[in-house]
């Protein structure tokens, strides 16, 4: 498993990017303006920071928070469903594959990303 990258939803996008680029200088690594929302990717030393337009409904759980990429997803999420976790419904998205939101033991949100299917949703 490794960090894939760490989400903040952003109600004014262009506020948002004016933040994190000009007052944190943040570099850009990659922009997307379609669909389902705009989005801006951060270098933060191999890990990025995803900026994305807050609209609702958008695909996904909408959390600000971590996002994991694993070659073993099923297995992973069969294990978080024996646990004292709360697991969500995998989904399928174009933006990242197969993917389902975790509430570890303590309320903490975190996604794991299918990394044999991202983006082939």
């Amino acid at each position: 498993m490794k960090a894939l990258f760490i989400s903040f939803p952003a109600a004014d996008y262009t506020a948002s990017k004016h933040f994190y680029e000009d007052v944190v200088g943040l570099t850009v690594r990659r922009e997307h303006s379609g669909q389902p929302h705009r989005f801006t990717d951060y270098e933060l030393g191999g890990l990025a920071l995803k900026l994305f337009e807050w609209l609702d409904p958008w695909h996904g759980s909408g959390h600000s928070g971590l996002f994991i990429e694993t070659d073993e997803f099923d297995a992973a999420v069969e294990r978080i469903r024996r646990s004292d976790a709360r697991q969500f419904d995998v989904v399928v998205h174009a933006w990242g594959g197969r993917c389902c939101t975790v509430a570890d033991p303590f309320g903490n949100l975190f996604d794991l990303i299918d990394a044999r299917e991202k983006g082939l949703g």
